[in-house]
């Protein structure tokens, strides 16, 4: 697998592949064997032999496996709360936002001195 300085730069084949061995290695760690790892999740063993070898797997795939290494909760991890945000002045308001609307219209031409009287 080739070296990449960042985890954005890596292609998706490359991240799932990496995912696949952490999975791998921690279930081994674990010492449980496929067969019965698969059997706790709901899925074939050839379902979790291709998840972990870095094949296309779904998120419910994912979720059942780490579910049943008892790491499921680690899922939550992968997007952060967007509630509480520095960026935001209504975070951590009562109602969080429902929505996102498009940002004021870009004009067609540079401002100039005196387009301050057209608004």
């Amino acid at each position: 697998m080739a070296d990449y300085k960042s985890d954005a730069l890596k292609p998706i084949d490359a991240l799932l592949e990496q995912l696949g061995t952490q999975i791998e290695r921690y279930r081994i760690a674990r010492r449980i064997k496929q067969e019965d790892l698969a059997k706790q999740a709901g899925i074939s063993s050839r379902t979790l032999r291709r998840l972990e070898s870095g094949g296309n797997g779904t998120l419910d795939t994912v979720a059942r496996v780490l579910r049943a290494l008892g790491i499921g909760d680690r899922l939550l991890a992968l997007v952060p709360d967007a509630t509480l945000t520095p960026l935001d002045p209504r975070s951590g308001q009562k109602q969080a936002r429902q929505r996102v609307r498009d940002s004021a219209p870009v004009p067609d031409r540079p401002w100039q001195w005196g387009d301050e009287d057209e608004a």
